[in-house]
C-alpha cells in the first residue's frame, strides 16, 4: 500500500516503523515530496496502533482527498462503477479494487455506504485508492441526472429482473449500480436506472455477494470491448 502512494505521488505526513523496517522508511524519503514525519516506535506499540492481527511493522499517514464530482464529470468517462447503500467495509474496498483491475474511469459511493476511507476499505482495495478517481456521497439522482446529459448509461444490477447482462451492449459509455449486500436496489435506486440486468444463476444461491457480481459483470464490459478491437482477451 506504501509503494502505491509512493508510485502515486501521494503525500505524506508521518511514517510510524518498528526498526527492522528502517531501510525502506529510508528509501520512502528519498523519492516523497515535502517533510514527513518520522517515529520509530516498539514492536509492542506497534502492535497497539495496528488493527491487524501481524502487523507489517510500518504505518503512513497518507493525505488522500479524493477527487470532487465535478473533476470527475471533467474527464471522458467510458466506464464507472457506482456503490449504492453497501455498508460492508470490505465489500466496499474489493468493488474498488475490482473497478480498478477493468481500469474503469471512476468510482462513486453514494450515501449511506460505509466510509470510503474506512482502514478495511483502504486495505481491500490494494491501493485502487491511488489508482482510479474516488467520489463519495454523491446522491444517485445526481448521478443519473449528470450521466443523462453525457449519454452515459445507467445500468442496475438486480437477481431478478432485466436482461442478461451477457446479452447487453456494454461496448458504449455506461456505469453500473450496485446496492445493499442485504437489500439490493431500492425502489427509490431503481427509478433513477435506465436498464437492469442480471446474472444468470442456474444453481440454487439466491444471489452473488456484491463485489462478485460486479466483477462478472465489468469483465464482461472489457470482454466486448476488447473483442470490438480485436484485441485477445486470454492473459490473466
Amino acid at each position: 500500500m506504501l509503494r502505491e502512494a509512493v508510485r502515486s505521488g501521494a503525500i505524506f505526513e508521518d511514517i510510524l516503523f518498528v526498526e527492522s523496517r528502517g531501510d525502506e522508511v529510508r528509501g520512502i524519503l528519498e523519492v516523497v515530496n515535502g517533510n514527513v514525519a518520522t517515529h520509530m516506535i516498539s514492536e509492542r506499540l506497534m502492535s497497539e496502533l495496528s488493527n491487524v492481527v501481524t502487523s507489517q511493522g510500518i504505518i503512513g499517514v497518507v493525505r488522500h482527498d479524493g477527487q470532487t464530482f465535478d473533476e470527475l464529470l471533467s474527464l471522458d468517462l467510458s466506464l464507472v462503477l457506482v456503490s449504492s447503500g453497501v455498508r460492508d467495509p470490505g465489500n466496499l474496498g474489493t468493488l474498488l479494487r475490482v473497478a480498478d483491475a477493468v481500469g474503469a474511469d471512476g468510482f462513486i459511493s453514494t450515501p449511506h455506504c460505509a466510509d470510503i476511507y474506512n482502514e478495511k476499505v483502504v486495505r481491500s482495495g490494494a491501493g485502487a485508492h491511488f489508482h482510479i478517481p474516488v467520489v463519495r456521497d454523491i446522491p444517485l439522482s445526481d448521478v443519473a441526472l449528470a450521466f443523462r446529459e453525457r449519454e452515459i448509461k445507467l445500468f442496475g444490477l438486480d437477481p431478478h429482473a432485466g436482461n442478461l447482462y451477457c446479452e447487453e451492449d456494454l461496448t458504449h459509455p455506461c456505469a453500473f449500480v450496485v446496492g445493499n449486500e442485504a437489500s439490493g436496489l431500492g425502489d427509490e435506486d431503481f427509478e433513477f436506472l435506465d436498464a437492469r440486468l442480471r446474472i444468470e444463476m442456474p444453481g440454487r444461491a439466491e444471489s452473488l455477494n456484491v463485489a462478485c457480481a460486479a466483477s462478472v459483470v465489468l469483465f464482461e464490459v472489457l470482454k466486448q470491448r476488447n473483442f470490438n478491437r480485436g484485441v485477445g482477451i486470454g492473459r490473466t
